[in-house]
Formats: C-alpha cells, structure tokens, sequence
C-alpha cells in the first residue's frame, strides 16, 4: 500500500539522519546499531530491517548526508542570479562553522578516510566529488557568458584548485590547525576568486 510505503521511507530517513548525526558526533567505527536505534526511538531489529549489517547503514548514512548537504546548497543556489555572488554563497555555504556544515564535513571527512582503506566506496565517493566539482564548474561558466568572469580562465583547472583549496582549508579548520578559522578560510578563498576570476 502506498501509506505504508511512504511510513517506510520516512522510518528509513528517520535512521540515516540519526546515523549520520551520531557519525558527525563520535566517527564512523564508534557508531554502533544499538545506539542508532536509540537515537530513533526503536529496535536494533527495526533498524536491521532496513539495513542488514552495519557498514550498509553507516555507509547509506554517508551517502545520504552528502545528498542532503548538496540539495540544500543547489536550491539555495537557484535563487541567486549573478554567477559572482552565486559562487561567493556556495563559499559562505562551504564554511564548517558550528552546526549542520560542520557535522556534514565530519562526515564527508570519514568518507574520505573509508574510501581510501575500501576501495569499493571510492565509486560512490568520486561520484560525489564530481557533483561537487561540477557544481563550481557550472558557475564559473555561467560568469563567463554573464561577463563577469574573465573568458579566458581554464574552467577546468579553476574549478580543481578552488575545490582542493575548499576542502584543504576545511581540514585544517575541523583538525585545529593553528591560525586556520573560518574567518581565515573564507578570507582565502574569496581572495581566490578574486584573484583568478575577477580580477
């Protein structure tokens, strides 16, 4: 029945969510079912309907987040008009301040160290990572045929730097590198696009 599987998809959001908050709070490997299950209100049982074993909740809990951080961010993006101001929101976007985007860069970061030691998540990863790469990509172009970024940037190799520099500087944020702040990072990476787009 369609009630029941709409009750379903909400019950199976419902675990991610809480997955991906508790892999946020305490990483990956410190996550375990019991405490999912906890944090839902139901059974380990319940949450074994859904998801055999716990790799395939906690990797369906990576991957939901990063769908959930890229929808936010896309429909954000639409309203905004000007390729320029539209890329220095995606940069706003991007901080790891306290709350949502710094629990969805934990868990992007545990994404990152999974892939390296299990290669069968690195598809699933590198799929994300061109989402995000094309998501600049796509403004860049669009500044271009707007006039307001210079015709001749190589949108490829820009688009490459500014993601490596975005996710370099959110690392050094997350881990306490001494004299790396948000403030910091949205310095340097607004002095990027300054520097190689507008200017």
């Amino acid at each position: 029945m369609p009630v029941q599987t709409d009750l379903e998809e909400r019950r199976r959001v419902a675990i991610l969510d809480a997955a991906g908050a508790l892999i946020a709070e305490r990483g990956y490997h410190a996550v375990r079912i019991a405490d999912i299950a906890r944090a839902v209100g139901t059974s380990t049982g319940a949450v074994h309907y859904y998801f055999p074993g716990k790799n395939d909740v906690l990797t369906a809990a990576l991957q939901h987040t990063v769908d959930r951080a890229f929808e936010r961010q896309t429909a954000e993006l639409r309203r905004i008009d000007d390729a320029h101001q539209r890329l220095l929101k995606l940069i706003d976007m991007q901080l790891p301040a306290v709350g949502r985007v710094r629990d969805e860069w934990s868990v992007w970061m545990q994404f990152w160290a999974e892939a390296t030691i299990r290669p069968e998540l690195r598809p699933v990863h590198n799929r994300f990572y061109a989402r995000w790469q094309e998501a600049v990509a796509r403004i860049v172009r669009r500044g271009q045929r707007q006039g307001v970024f210079r015709a001749e940037v190589d949108v490829d190799d820009v688009t490459r730097r500014l993601t490596a520099l975005t996710d370099g500087a959110a690392i050094q944020v997350l881990t306490g590198v001494p004299g790396m702040t948000v403030t910091v990072m949205r310095e340097l990476l607004v002095d990027f696009v300054r520097r190689e787009l507008v200017g």
